[in-house]
């Protein structure tokens, strides 16, 4: 049972994080750069393969931090269950 919720806590992390990312960062700036600087597809298809990167990157991030939170969690519940 403790596996699976940490793994839950992993994949909200990493969505979480990534969702976060893409909808305030990642969509605003390529919309802008769409609009104003891109020159042609190529431009379009090299930005694209930056955000996927990012994205990749931004999931790693969000498993670990998800990862960070189930361990202090866990922390919390081993320490209330000591008080008593």
């Amino acid at each position: 049972m403790k596996i699976l919720i940490r793994l839950l806590f992993i994949l909200a992390g990493a969505l979480a994080l990534s969702f976060l990312v893409a909808k305030v960062v990642l969509v605003p700036i390529g919309q802008w750069y769409e609009m104003n600087r891109a020159q042609s597809e190529s431009d379009l298809s090299r930005a694209f393969v930056i955000a996927l990167a990012v994205q990749a990157l931004c999931v790693v991030v969000g498993g670990w931090l998800g990862d960070r939170g189930f361990r202090t969690w866990r922390q919390k519940q081993l320490d209330r269950q000591q008080r008593m």
